[in-house]
Order: C-alpha cells, then structure tokens, then sequence
C-alpha cells in the first residue's frame, strides 16, 4: 500500500517538474522577442511564438509571475533583466537596469588596497 503512494507522489513530482519546464521553455522565447524589440503588437508577438494571442497572454503574465518577488517592506520588486507593460494591443518593453557588479568593483578596490599597504611597507623599510 505505501509503495502505491510512493509511486503517486513521484508522478505527481514528475509532472509538476516538466510542466515547469516546458513554462521555462516558453519564457525564455518571450525574453528573447522582448530583449530585440522596444514595442511589439500582442499579435505580432502570438505569431512569432506560433501561439494565439490569449495563450500568449498567459505566457506574459507567467513571465511577470516568476520575474517579479515581494521583498520584506512588502513592495513588489521584479527580478528580470527585461520588464514590459501592456497598453491595448501593445507589448511596451521597459528599459532594463544595468547589472550592478559588485564583485568587480570590490576586487578593484581590494587591489588599491594592497597597493597601499605595499607602498606602506617600503616607507618602513626606509
């Protein structure tokens, strides 16, 4: 009997596990038609991912969903690297924000640092 729930919970895993693959499938095209255009018609859009347009619809909320979190002061705050908005018909693709990179600018300033310290130890040296 315990065998049976274990088969059903492992089916149940599997099916969840390629339906968001397949969701994961269909937001990586969407990324890709929104990073090369700054507006788009939704029927446009629908034609070039071979869906029609209400399907497409759910697929630009899908991505909102998974690219969007509530951070701790309860605002909502979007994760991707390209964001749009619908008016009408239109799919209007928001400026993204550039990546901030902290790990370059802290390894640049470890490096200044240890020029100072190096500069330090010649003047003790004199």
């Amino acid at each position: 009997m315990a065998s049976i729930f274990v088969q059903d919970a492992y089916r149940l895993q599997l099916k969840l596990f390629l339906y968001e693959v397949k969701q994961q499938q269909l937001l990586s095209g969407v990324r890709t038609f929104l990073k090369v255009y700054s507006t788009i018609s939704l029927g446009k859009l629908a034609n070039y991912m071979e869906v029609d347009e209400p399907t497409l619809r759910t697929i630009l909320m899908t991505y909102k969903h998974k690219t969007h979190a509530v951070d701790s002061d309860g605002k909502i705050i979007s994760n991707a690297d390209v964001d749009f908005y619908i008016d009408d018909d239109m799919v209007h693709v928001v400026e993204s924000k550039p990546v901030k990179r902290y790990g370059d600018y802290f390894l640049r300033q470890i490096v200044k640092l240890e020029g100072v310290i190096n500069d330090m130890d010649w003047v003790k040296l004199d």
